[in-house]
C-alpha cells in the first residue's frame, strides 16, 4: 500500500510539473533556399549563439533586403546533428567535431548521397574550443549557396572583426581564415543555362503525388518536393514517397505502386522485356531531368576511359573504342590507335567491371548500341580492375572517375563530329564529353495526373535545375529541356 500512495504522489507531482515544450514541426522555406542572399536558417550550439548573431547583424548590414531564416535557434548541441539530417537548418554551429553515435544514424540518413558526416568549417575559437559550422555536403559537389555565401562572409575581413568583438570569441588568423574559406567554397559549380523557362504555378492544381525510385536522387527528389509544394501548395507527397533504390522504382511502376520512379540509370534490356511482357508497352515515359556527375563516388557519373601511365595515346574515338570494345573486335593492337614503336604490334588487353554493373551496362547500351562485347574482356571487381590496369601498359578500361587510381590516364574522347573533348568537370557539365549519362524519372505511358504533369514542368524550369547544381549532378541545358517538355505536350499534359 505505501508503494502505491508513493506512486500516486509521483504521479501528481509529475502532473503538476510543467512539460518541456517540443519544438514545432518545421520546414525550411524552400523557395528560397538556394539564393544567396538569404540568411540560412540555423540550429546548434549555444555557446556559438553570440557568434552567430553577431554575424546575422553584420550580414544584415551588407544584405539589408535578405530574406530572414526559417529558423535561428542556438539552444542545444544535441539538435545540431539531427537539424541536419531532417532539413530543419541549413547550417549548425558546433563546438566540437560529432560524436560516432551521432554520425551513424547521419550518415544511414545520407545513404544514398554518399554523405558519412557534415563539412565543418572552423570560423574562429571560443573559450578554447573550435567554433566550426556544421554543414551537409555531397562528396565532389558544391555548398548551397545560402550557406556557402554565409560561410564565406563568416571568414570574409567584416565577418571575423564581428567575431573579434564578441566576448570569448577569438578570430582566426588570415592566413587560417582563408583556408577555411577554400574548403567552403571549393568544388565544381556548374553553370545554368539562362534560356531555362521559369515555372509558372498553375491555378487549380491539387493532389498526391507518389514516387518510388533511386537513393541516389533521394536528396534531389526532397528538395525539388518541398521548393514545389511552396509554389503550388494544393499538391502533397503521396502514400508512397521510398528513394531506396532504381530498382525500387521499376517494380513500383510496374506493378501499379508509383506515379512516378525516379531512376539514376538508362533501363535495361530484361527490364523493358518485363515491362512488354506484364502492360504489354514497349516500355514507360522517360523524362531526362539531370545529367550524371563528374568523378561522383558511386553513383551516376560520367564514364571514363582508362589507360596504363605509361601508355602515350591521349585520345579515342567513339567509332573506335566500339571497334576495341565491341564483340567481333577489328581493333586488337594499339598500333591500329596509331601508336608507332614498341606499342604498335602490342595486343590491346580489355579490362572491364562485371558486365551486370550499372556502368557496364551503360556502355553496351550507349556505346555499343545494345550489342555484345569483345570475348577477350576480362571482368572484375571495380577495385580489382583499376589495379590491373595499373599494373598492365598494354590494358584499356572504363568507369567512373572515382574507380580508377591517380595513376591511371583517362583519354579524351571524340564524339560523332569529330570534336577531341577530354574529361574534365565543364566538359561532363555540358554533356561536350561523349560518354556522359543522364539520370531520369519514369512513368506509365498515358497522360499523366496535372499535379504529375507539372511537377515535371517544374523539374525542367530554372528553378528545378538550380537545385541540380549542388546535388553532385549537373543540370540540363534548355535545349535538353524543350525536348523533355516536348514529351510531356506529346502525352497530352498541360
Amino acid at each position: 500500500m505505501q508503494f502505491r500512495l508513493i506512486s500516486m504522489a509521483a504521479i501528481a507531482l509529475a502532473s503538476a510539473a510543467p512539460a518541456a515544450a517540443a519544438p514545432a514541426p518545421h520546414k525550411l522555406v524552400c523557395a528560397l533556399d538556394w539564393t544567396a542572399e538569404r540568411l540560412p536558417s540555423s540550429v546548434g550550439d549555444p555557446r556559438m549563439a553570440p557568434a552567430m548573431d553577431a554575424l546575422r547583424t553584420a550580414w544584415a548590414k551588407v544584405h539589408p533586403a535578405a530574406a530572414a531564416p526559417s529558423v535561428w535557434r542556438h539552444a542545444a548541441q544535441s539538435q545540431a546533428i539531427g537539424a541536419l539530417m531532417f532539413g530543419v537548418a541549413d547550417i549548425a554551429p558546433t563546438t566540437r567535431d560529432f560524436t560516432a553515435a551521432e554520425l551513424a544514424p547521419y550518415e544511414h540518413q545520407f545513404h544514398g548521397d554518399m554523405i558519412k558526416a557534415p563539412l565543418l568549417v572552423r570560423i574562429g575559437t571560443v573559450g578554447g574550443a573550435p567554433a566550426m559550422i556544421a554543414v551537409n555536403r555531397r562528396p565532389d559537389s558544391p555548398l548551397p549557396q545560402a550557406a556557402a555565401a554565409f560561410i564565406s562572409f563568416a571568414l570574409s575581413p567584416p565577418g571575423q572583426a564581428a567575431l573579434a568583438a564578441t566576448p570569448g570569441f577569438t578570430p582566426l588568423s588570415p592566413s587560417e581564415a582563408a583556408r577555411e574559406a577554400s574548403r567552403a567554397v571549393s568544388g565544381f559549380v556548374a553553370p545554368l543555362d539562362p534560356a531555362l523557362p521559369e515555372y509558372q504555378p498553375r491555378k487549380g492544381v491539387a493532389g498526391a503525388i507518389v514516387s518510388v525510385g533511386s537513393d541516389g536522387m533521394k536528396d534531389l527528389m526532397d528538395g525539388w518536393e518541398c521548393r514545389f509544394a511552396a509554389l503550388q501548395p494544393g499538391v502533397s507527397k503521396g502514400e508512397r514517397w521510398e528513394h531506396l533504390g532504381t530498382l525500387n522504382g521499376f517494380h513500383a511502376l510496374i506493378n501499379g505502386q508509383a506515379d512516378i520512379a525516379p531512376m539514376g540509370r538508362e533501363l535495361w534490356p530484361q527490364e523493358r522485356e518485363a515491362w512488354q511482357a506484364s502492360l504489354g508497352t514497349p516500355g514507360p515515359v522517360e523524362v531526362a531531368v539531370a545529367r550524371g556527375g563528374f568523378n561522383t563516388p558511386q553513383r551516376t557519373t560520367a564514364q571514363a576511359i582508362f589507360v596504363h601511365p605509361d601508355n602515350p595515346l591521349q585520345s579515342i574515338s567513339m567509332a573506335q573504342l566500339r571497334a576495341v570494345l565491341g564483340e567481333n573486335p577489328t581493333i586488337t593492337r594499339w598500333g591500329q590507335l596509331g601508336l608507332t614503336g614498341e606499342w604498335a604490334d602490342r595486343p590491346i588487353h580489355i579490362l572491364m567491371p562485371p558486365k551486370v554493373t550499372p556502368n557496364a551496362m551503360s556502355m553496351q547500351l550507349g556505346l555499343l548500341q545494345g550489342k555484345g562485347w569483345a570475348a577477350t574482356a576480362v571482368e572484375a571487381p571495380y577495385a580489382d580492375t583499376a589495379k590491373a590496369l595499373a599494373a598492365d601498359p598494354a590494358a584499356i578500361g572504363f568507369g567512373g572517375l572515382e574507380e580508377g587510381l591517380p595513376s591511371l590516364h583517362a583519354l579524351a574522347v571524340a564524339g560523332d563530329d569529330g570534336a577531341v573533348i577530354p574529361l574534365t568537370a565543364d566538359n561532363a557539365a555540358s554533356g561536350r564529353y561523349p560518354l556522359t549519362r543522364l539520370m531520369y524519372i519514369r512513368l506509365a505511358p498515358g497522360k499523366p495526373s496535372a499535379q504529375v504533369s507539372a511537377f515535371l514542368r517544374y523539374i525542367l524550369s530554372r528553378e528545378g535545375q538550380e537545385r541540380v547544381r549542388s546535388s553532385g549532378y549537373f543540370p540540363l541545358t534548355a535545349a535538353e529541356a524543350r525536348r523533355e517538355l516536348a514529351k510531356l505536350g506529346a502525352l497530352g499534359s498541360n
